[in-house]
C-alpha cells in the first residue's frame, strides 16, 4: 500500500508565520508611506484659497450679467 488514501500530508509549519510576517511588513510599509509622504505647504493654501476665491468671485460677476440679460430682455 505505497498510496495510502487516508494518510494525512504535513505543510510546512511555518508557511502561515512567513505568510503573516510578509502581511505585516506589508502593512507597516504603508503606513509608513503615510505618514511620511510630503505635506502640503502653507503657501500652497493660501494660492488655493485665492483662486477659489476669484473663481467665485467670477461665478458671482457671471451671475449678476445672467440677471441682467433676462430682466432686459423680459421687460421687451
Amino acid at each position: 500500500m505505497a498510496n495510502d488514501r487516508f494518510k494525512s500530508r504535513h505543510d510546512n509549519p511555518s508557511l502561515p508565520w512567513i505568510a503573516t510576517g510578509v502581511l505585516l511588513v506589508l502593512v507597516i510599509a504603508l503606513l509608513a508611506t503615510y505618514v511620511l509622504r510630503p505635506g502640503r505647504s502653507p503657501a500652497d493654501d493660501a494660492q488655493t484659497a485665492e483662486a477659489v476665491r476669484k473663481m467665485d468671485q467670477s461665478q458671482s460677476q457671471a451671475d449678476a450679467r445672467r440677471e441682467e440679460k433676462r430682466n432686459a430682455t423680459s421687460l421687451l
